[in-house]
């Protein structure tokens, strides 16, 4: 049973501002939670929403107000990763804020094991990885490619707004004829025309992400029936029956696994032994919601590099005891890391416990 829970809300600050279709983020606030049980078990969980619902309905405020409910069907009973979807089935959505509950019970279920969560998963000592890039100044983004290029890393990943995306890539192309790129239109893509989506063919793109808002599948599956470039779902995807859907309609090809966005390893783990191409992908977070998405990422089976970089690549303190670096594309995964939690509290601007 749970003897203590308690909600750490710390924000990050971005050694260089994050720009996406929708925002431009220098300070991320993320949410933090330390579970504790009867038998002395710890485990740790990230709520990765956003402050505001421009990525999906979620946001800090909606992840604190569902752990609070989650809190009291927890109560008095003997709960593990895989019994808790089935409890709190009556709390509907919010799988961010469930994913996080999820991942601090994988921890504990590990440690009552005496084995590391890595261990407990099977993970692999490495995973491949790729670089986001913001496309801002078009000469700082030139830069940022080339030094990724340079890095090692095998997937370049670029964001933008669609009006500022097609000069863009035909300049980027321009220098980087080769480079393994892909775009990532987090749903904001609804009012380009075919033509828009059939030029950005001819650059020879990895994949698009997300081109339409998570809810228009048929646009999405009409959308794929006239361009040659592979579409990768992101925010469509919440479950393995939103991949079944998916693959059903032709909506996309690949989809970009999220194990936060979909409600936790378990569910995370579904997607992938369905045998649909695809590949892990990040929130933002802090270094420690960070570990368990390297953790799925480093499974065998994935189709693409993770999206996602160490954790000196985004913040200027993070929040990790044990640094997470990529060396030549490759991020190495350690044995064991844990919350530095020293700089936990340090950062904490509100804790909120949930067992009074």
């Amino acid at each position: 049973m749970i003897k203590r829970a308690d909600l750490y809300i710390v924000p990050l600050t971005f050694k260089h501002p994050i720009v996406t279709a929708h925002a431009v983020l220098s300070v991320r606030r993320t949410v933090i939670l330390r579970l504790e049980t009867n038998d002395g078990a710890i485990g740790y969980g990230e709520g990765v929403a956003f402050e505001t619902p421009w990525y999906t309905s979620e946001t800090v405020h909606s992840t604190i107000d569902v752990s609070k409910l989650i809190i009291q069907l927890l109560k008095g009973m003997t709960v593990s990763a895989g019994s808790f979807h089935t409890i709190v089935s009556s709390i509907i959505g919010h799988p961010m804020a469930k994913s996080m509950w999820e991942h601090a019970l994988w921890e504990i279920e590990a440690a009552r094991a005496n084995v590391t969560l890595k261990q407990h998963l099977q993970a692999n000592d490495q995973v491949e990885c790729g670089r986001t890039i913001g496309i801002g100044l078009l000469t700082q983004t030139m830069k940022s490619i080339e030094s990724a290029l340079d890095a090692g890393f095998n997937r370049i990943k670029l964001k933008a707004a669609p009006s500022e995306l097609l000069t863009a890539l035909q300049e980027i192309r321009t220098f980087f004829p080769n480079a393994p790129l892909m775009i990532d239109l987090n749903g904001s893509a609804g009012t380009q025309s075919l033509d828009w989506f059939r030029q950005m063919d001819t650059y020879q793109l990895m994949m698009v992400e997300q081109p339409y808002p998570s809810n228009q599948w048929v646009a999405s599956a009409e959308l794929q029936k006239h361009i040659k470039t592979p579409i990768c779902l992101d925010e469509s995807i919440s479950s393995r029956y939103d991949v079944e859907t998916m693959k059903h309609l032709g909506a996309g090809q690949i989809v970009n696994v999220k194990p936060a966005r979909v409600g936790g390893l378990s569910e995370a783990l579904a997607i992938r032994e369905s045998g649909t191409p695809y590949w892990a992908g990040g929130m933002y977070e802090s270094a420690i919601g960070r570990y368990h998405t390297l953790l799925f990422a480093s499974l065998n089976g994935a189709s693409f590099p993770a999206d996602m970089s160490g954790t000196s690549a985004y913040f200027e303190q993070d929040l990790l005891d044990t640094p997470l670096e990529v060396e030549n594309g490759k991020l190495h995964i350690p044995d064991h890391a844990r919350p530095d939690w020293s700089m936990v509290t340090q950062l904490s601007e509100r804790t909120i416990s949930l067992i009074s």
